[in-house]
Protein backbone atom coordinates (compact mmCIF):
# COMPACT_ATOMS: atom_id res chain seq x y z
CA UNK A 1 0.00 0.00 0.00
CA UNK A 2 2.80 2.44 0.83
CA UNK A 3 4.79 2.22 -2.39
CA UNK A 4 1.94 2.64 -4.93
CA UNK A 5 0.58 5.54 -2.89
CA UNK A 6 4.02 7.13 -2.75
CA UNK A 7 4.58 6.74 -6.49
CA UNK A 8 1.18 8.27 -7.24
CA UNK A 9 1.73 11.10 -4.74
CA UNK A 10 5.00 12.05 -6.44
CA UNK A 11 3.23 12.10 -9.81
CA UNK A 12 0.55 14.52 -8.59
CA UNK A 13 2.82 16.65 -6.39
CA UNK A 14 5.51 17.29 -9.01
CA UNK A 15 3.90 18.16 -12.36
CA UNK A 16 7.21 19.37 -13.79
CA UNK A 17 9.01 16.42 -15.49
CA UNK A 18 12.47 17.49 -14.28
CA UNK A 19 11.34 17.82 -10.66
CA UNK A 20 9.38 14.58 -10.93
CA UNK A 21 12.45 12.67 -12.13
CA UNK A 22 14.47 14.05 -9.23
CA UNK A 23 11.70 13.06 -6.82
CA UNK A 24 11.59 9.50 -8.13
CA UNK A 25 15.37 9.37 -7.86
CA UNK A 26 15.19 10.48 -4.22
CA UNK A 27 12.50 7.86 -3.63
CA UNK A 28 14.74 5.21 -5.14
CA UNK A 29 17.70 6.46 -3.10
CA UNK A 30 15.70 6.12 0.12
CA UNK A 31 14.67 2.60 -0.82
CA UNK A 32 18.27 1.64 -1.57
CA UNK A 33 19.57 3.09 1.68
CA UNK A 34 16.80 1.34 3.60
CA UNK A 35 17.59 -1.92 1.86
CA UNK A 36 21.27 -1.92 2.71
CA UNK A 37 20.65 -0.53 6.21
CA UNK A 38 18.46 -3.54 6.79
CA UNK A 39 21.34 -5.80 5.81
CA UNK A 40 23.74 -4.13 8.24
CA UNK A 41 21.32 -3.78 11.15
CA UNK A 42 20.07 -7.31 10.56
CA UNK A 43 23.63 -8.61 10.58
CA UNK A 44 24.40 -6.82 13.83
CA UNK A 45 21.21 -8.01 15.53
CA UNK A 46 21.71 -11.58 14.36
CA UNK A 47 25.33 -11.60 15.53
CA UNK A 48 24.74 -9.86 18.86
CA UNK A 49 21.24 -10.89 19.90
CA UNK A 50 18.86 -13.07 17.90
CA UNK A 51 17.41 -13.15 14.40
CA UNK A 52 14.00 -12.61 16.01
CA UNK A 53 14.99 -9.04 16.84
CA UNK A 54 15.17 -8.28 13.13
CA UNK A 55 11.41 -8.76 12.98
CA UNK A 56 10.78 -7.08 16.34
CA UNK A 57 12.64 -3.98 15.15
CA UNK A 58 10.61 -3.82 11.94
CA UNK A 59 7.39 -3.90 13.96
CA UNK A 60 8.67 -1.23 16.36
CA UNK A 61 9.79 1.13 13.57
CA UNK A 62 6.31 1.16 12.02
CA UNK A 63 4.95 3.32 14.86
CA UNK A 64 7.22 6.41 14.53
CA UNK A 65 7.15 6.15 10.74
CA UNK A 66 3.35 6.16 10.73
CA UNK A 67 3.22 9.18 13.03
CA UNK A 68 5.76 11.05 10.88
CA UNK A 69 3.82 10.22 7.71
CA UNK A 70 0.60 11.55 9.23
CA UNK A 71 2.12 14.97 9.92
CA UNK A 72 4.61 15.34 7.06
CA UNK A 73 2.87 13.97 3.96
CA UNK A 74 0.65 16.28 1.88
CA UNK A 75 -3.02 16.32 2.82
CA UNK A 76 -5.32 14.24 0.66
CA UNK A 77 -8.32 15.97 -0.88
CA UNK A 78 -11.36 13.73 -0.80
CA UNK A 79 -13.52 14.13 -3.92
CA UNK A 80 -17.21 14.97 -3.55
CA UNK A 81 -19.48 12.03 -2.82
CA UNK A 82 -21.03 12.29 -6.28
CA UNK A 83 -17.61 11.77 -7.89
CA UNK A 84 -16.46 8.85 -5.77
CA UNK A 85 -16.14 5.49 -7.48
CA UNK A 86 -17.40 2.25 -6.02
CA UNK A 87 -14.86 -0.38 -5.07
CA UNK A 88 -14.44 -3.14 -7.63
CA UNK A 89 -14.60 -5.98 -5.11
CA UNK A 90 -14.91 -8.86 -7.63
CA UNK A 91 -11.98 -7.52 -9.62
CA UNK A 92 -9.80 -7.00 -6.56
CA UNK A 93 -10.58 -10.47 -5.23
CA UNK A 94 -9.86 -12.28 -8.51
CA UNK A 95 -6.64 -10.34 -9.09
CA UNK A 96 -5.46 -11.00 -5.54
CA UNK A 97 -6.26 -14.69 -5.90
CA UNK A 98 -4.41 -14.87 -9.21
CA UNK A 99 -1.31 -13.17 -7.81
CA UNK A 100 -1.25 -15.33 -4.68
CA UNK A 101 -1.62 -18.52 -6.70
CA UNK A 102 1.02 -17.44 -9.21
CA UNK A 103 3.57 -16.44 -6.56
CA UNK A 104 2.90 -19.65 -4.62
CA UNK A 105 3.41 -21.75 -7.75
CA UNK A 106 6.69 -20.03 -8.60
CA UNK A 107 7.95 -20.38 -5.04
CA UNK A 108 6.83 -23.99 -4.66
CA UNK A 109 8.40 -24.98 -7.98
CA UNK A 110 11.87 -24.47 -6.49
CA UNK A 111 11.40 -27.44 -4.16
CA UNK A 112 8.63 -29.49 -5.77
CA UNK A 113 9.72 -29.07 -9.39
CA UNK A 114 7.89 -27.51 -12.32
CA UNK A 115 6.33 -30.83 -13.32
CA UNK A 116 4.78 -31.51 -9.91
CA UNK A 117 0.95 -31.70 -9.86
CA UNK A 118 0.52 -28.97 -7.25
CA UNK A 119 2.63 -26.50 -9.21
CA UNK A 120 0.86 -27.20 -12.50
CA UNK A 121 -2.56 -27.03 -10.85
CA UNK A 122 -1.75 -23.78 -9.06
CA UNK A 123 -0.44 -22.19 -12.25
CA UNK A 124 -3.58 -23.19 -14.15
CA UNK A 125 -5.78 -21.76 -11.40
CA UNK A 126 -3.79 -18.52 -11.43
CA UNK A 127 -4.29 -18.19 -15.19
CA UNK A 128 -8.03 -18.79 -14.76
CA UNK A 129 -8.15 -16.11 -12.06
CA UNK A 130 -6.30 -13.62 -14.29
CA UNK A 131 -8.66 -14.31 -17.20
CA UNK A 132 -11.64 -13.83 -14.89
CA UNK A 133 -10.14 -10.56 -13.68
CA UNK A 134 -9.81 -9.12 -17.18
CA UNK A 135 -13.34 -10.22 -18.05
CA UNK A 136 -14.68 -8.54 -14.91
CA UNK A 137 -12.76 -5.36 -15.67
CA UNK A 138 -14.34 -5.16 -19.10
CA UNK A 139 -17.92 -5.29 -17.82
CA UNK A 140 -18.06 -3.53 -14.42
CA UNK A 141 -18.92 0.16 -14.23
CA UNK A 142 -15.89 1.20 -12.18
CA UNK A 143 -13.05 -1.28 -12.81
CA UNK A 144 -10.07 -1.37 -10.48
CA UNK A 145 -7.81 -1.50 -13.54
CA UNK A 146 -9.58 0.16 -16.48
CA UNK A 147 -8.83 -1.65 -19.75
CA UNK A 148 -7.87 1.67 -21.31
CA UNK A 149 -4.90 1.85 -18.94
CA UNK A 150 -3.15 -0.81 -20.99
CA UNK A 151 -3.41 1.56 -23.95
CA UNK A 152 -1.45 4.30 -22.20
CA UNK A 153 1.71 5.19 -24.05
CA UNK A 154 4.32 2.46 -23.46
CA UNK A 155 2.41 1.12 -20.44
CA UNK A 156 2.27 -2.52 -21.57
CA UNK A 157 5.95 -2.92 -22.57
CA UNK A 158 7.06 -1.06 -19.45
CA UNK A 159 4.88 -3.31 -17.29
CA UNK A 160 6.84 -6.33 -18.51
CA UNK A 161 10.08 -4.38 -18.26
CA UNK A 162 9.26 -3.65 -14.61
CA UNK A 163 9.61 -7.36 -13.85
CA UNK A 164 13.37 -7.05 -14.27
CA UNK A 165 14.80 -4.54 -11.71
CA UNK A 166 13.93 -6.41 -8.53
CA UNK A 167 14.26 -9.70 -10.37
CA UNK A 168 17.95 -8.88 -10.61
CA UNK A 169 18.31 -7.13 -7.25
CA UNK A 170 16.66 -9.60 -4.90
CA UNK A 171 17.95 -12.64 -6.74
CA UNK A 172 21.55 -11.44 -6.70
CA UNK A 173 21.40 -10.12 -3.14
CA UNK A 174 20.12 -13.39 -1.71
CA UNK A 175 22.64 -15.39 -3.68
CA UNK A 176 25.53 -13.15 -2.63
CA UNK A 177 24.53 -13.35 1.03
CA UNK A 178 24.32 -17.13 0.71
CA UNK A 179 27.81 -17.22 -0.82
CA UNK A 180 29.25 -15.00 1.91
CA UNK A 181 27.69 -17.03 4.72
CA UNK A 182 27.85 -20.59 3.44
CA UNK A 183 30.70 -20.70 0.94
CA UNK A 184 33.06 -18.11 2.39
CA UNK A 185 32.02 -18.85 5.99
CA UNK A 186 31.65 -15.17 6.91
CA UNK A 187 29.76 -14.09 10.01
CA UNK A 188 26.36 -12.38 9.51
CA UNK A 189 27.94 -9.02 10.32
CA UNK A 190 30.82 -9.43 7.85
CA UNK A 191 28.39 -10.63 5.18
CA UNK A 192 26.28 -7.51 5.76
CA UNK A 193 29.34 -5.25 5.53
CA UNK A 194 30.34 -6.89 2.26
CA UNK A 195 26.95 -5.80 0.89
CA UNK A 196 27.49 -2.13 1.79
CA UNK A 197 28.63 -1.20 -1.74
CA UNK A 198 25.14 -2.13 -2.94
CA UNK A 199 23.61 0.66 -0.88
CA UNK A 200 26.31 3.24 -1.53
CA UNK A 201 26.42 2.61 -5.27
CA UNK A 202 22.64 2.45 -5.49
CA UNK A 203 22.21 5.74 -3.64
CA UNK A 204 24.77 7.61 -5.75
CA UNK A 205 23.45 6.09 -8.97
CA UNK A 206 19.84 6.98 -8.11
CA UNK A 207 20.78 10.60 -7.48
CA UNK A 208 22.78 10.91 -10.69
CA UNK A 209 20.20 9.15 -12.86
CA UNK A 210 17.44 11.37 -11.50
CA UNK A 211 19.41 14.44 -12.53
CA UNK A 212 20.26 13.38 -16.07
CA UNK A 213 17.30 11.24 -17.13
CA UNK A 214 15.09 14.18 -18.23
CA UNK A 215 17.70 15.00 -20.87
CA UNK A 216 18.25 11.47 -22.20
CA UNK A 217 16.07 9.29 -24.45
CA UNK A 218 14.17 6.91 -22.17
CA UNK A 219 14.72 4.03 -24.59
CA UNK A 220 18.50 4.20 -24.31
CA UNK A 221 18.42 4.58 -20.52
CA UNK A 222 16.27 1.48 -20.12
CA UNK A 223 18.35 -0.61 -22.52
CA UNK A 224 21.61 0.51 -20.90
CA UNK A 225 20.16 -0.41 -17.50
CA UNK A 226 19.65 -4.01 -18.58
CA UNK A 227 23.15 -4.21 -20.01
CA UNK A 228 24.61 -2.89 -16.75
CA UNK A 229 22.73 -5.43 -14.63
CA UNK A 230 23.73 -8.23 -17.00
CA UNK A 231 27.36 -7.14 -16.65
CA UNK A 232 27.03 -7.16 -12.87
CA UNK A 233 25.63 -10.68 -12.96
CA UNK A 234 28.53 -11.92 -15.09
CA UNK A 235 31.04 -10.37 -12.69
CA UNK A 236 29.33 -12.11 -9.77
CA UNK A 237 29.52 -15.42 -11.60
CA UNK A 238 33.28 -15.01 -12.06
CA UNK A 239 33.93 -14.50 -8.33
CA UNK A 240 34.55 -17.93 -6.89
CA UNK A 241 36.75 -17.21 -3.88
CA UNK A 242 37.03 -14.61 -1.15
CA UNK A 243 40.16 -13.21 -2.77
CA UNK A 244 38.11 -12.17 -5.81
CA UNK A 245 35.72 -9.95 -3.88
CA UNK A 246 37.38 -6.65 -4.84
CA UNK A 247 38.16 -7.75 -8.39
CA UNK A 248 34.71 -9.06 -9.29
CA UNK A 249 32.02 -8.78 -6.59
CA UNK A 250 32.66 -5.13 -5.73
CA UNK A 251 32.64 -3.84 -9.33
CA UNK A 252 29.67 -6.11 -10.02
CA UNK A 253 27.75 -4.39 -7.24
CA UNK A 254 28.64 -0.93 -8.54
CA UNK A 255 27.81 -1.65 -12.17
CA UNK A 256 24.72 -3.66 -11.30
CA UNK A 257 23.30 -0.98 -9.02
CA UNK A 258 23.89 1.62 -11.71
CA UNK A 259 21.71 -0.56 -13.91
CA UNK A 260 19.09 -1.07 -11.19
CA UNK A 261 18.82 2.67 -10.50
CA UNK A 262 18.55 3.43 -14.21
CA UNK A 263 15.89 0.76 -14.67
CA UNK A 264 13.74 1.76 -11.70
CA UNK A 265 13.94 5.53 -12.08
CA UNK A 266 13.70 5.39 -15.86
CA UNK A 267 10.79 2.96 -15.94
CA UNK A 268 8.82 4.67 -13.17
CA UNK A 269 9.36 8.15 -14.59
CA UNK A 270 8.33 7.10 -18.08
CA UNK A 271 5.19 5.18 -17.15
CA UNK A 272 3.95 7.66 -14.53
CA UNK A 273 4.56 10.59 -16.85
CA UNK A 274 2.07 9.10 -19.31
CA UNK A 275 -0.55 8.15 -16.69
CA UNK A 276 -3.98 9.67 -17.22
CA UNK A 277 -5.22 12.14 -14.63
CA UNK A 278 -7.03 10.27 -11.88
CA UNK A 279 -5.33 6.95 -12.70
CA UNK A 280 -1.98 7.69 -11.05
CA UNK A 281 -2.75 5.38 -8.12
CA UNK A 282 -3.83 2.54 -10.39
CA UNK A 283 -0.76 2.84 -12.59
CA UNK A 284 1.52 3.04 -9.56
CA UNK A 285 -0.08 -0.04 -8.01
CA UNK A 286 0.21 -2.07 -11.22
CA UNK A 287 3.86 -1.14 -11.68
CA UNK A 288 4.66 -1.96 -8.06
CA UNK A 289 2.97 -5.32 -8.55
CA UNK A 290 5.21 -5.93 -11.55
CA UNK A 291 8.30 -5.03 -9.50
CA UNK A 292 7.34 -7.44 -6.72
CA UNK A 293 6.26 -10.30 -8.99
CA UNK A 294 9.56 -9.86 -10.79
CA UNK A 295 11.44 -10.25 -7.51
CA UNK A 296 9.62 -13.53 -6.85
CA UNK A 297 10.44 -14.81 -10.31
CA UNK A 298 14.03 -13.70 -9.84
CA UNK A 299 14.49 -15.62 -6.61
CA UNK A 300 13.05 -18.75 -8.20
CA UNK A 301 15.15 -18.27 -11.31
CA UNK A 302 18.35 -18.05 -9.29
CA UNK A 303 17.93 -21.72 -8.50
CA UNK A 304 17.44 -22.58 -12.15
CA UNK A 305 19.53 -20.13 -14.15
CA UNK A 306 23.02 -18.81 -13.51
CA UNK A 307 21.98 -15.18 -14.03
CA UNK A 308 18.86 -13.24 -15.12
CA UNK A 309 18.00 -12.97 -18.79
CA UNK A 310 18.58 -9.23 -18.95
CA UNK A 311 19.61 -9.13 -22.61
CA UNK A 312 16.22 -10.50 -23.70
CA UNK A 313 14.38 -7.82 -21.73
CA UNK A 314 16.64 -5.13 -23.19
CA UNK A 315 15.72 -6.18 -26.73
CA UNK A 316 12.04 -6.33 -25.77
CA UNK A 317 11.87 -2.79 -24.43
CA UNK A 318 14.05 -1.41 -27.26
CA UNK A 319 11.60 -2.69 -29.85
CA UNK A 320 8.50 -1.68 -27.91
CA UNK A 321 9.25 1.89 -26.78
Amino acid sequence: MNVPSGIAMIRTTFPDPVERSAAYASYSLAATVGNISGFVVGGILTARTSWRWVHYLCAIMVIPMSVAAWFLLPAHTTPPKSERRSVDIPGVLTLTAGLILFVYAISDAVDAGWASPQVITTLILSVIAFIAFFIIESIVAHPALPPRTWRNKNFTPLFFYALSPYWWCLGCELQLVSIFLNLWQDSPLIAALRCLPIGVAGGVASYLIGRVIPYLPAKWVLVAAQLFTATGSVLFALAGTRERYWAFVFPGMVVGMLGLASAYVGCTTAVMGDARKGEEGVVGAVMYTAYQVGSTIGVASEYILSYPTSIFLAVLVFKSC
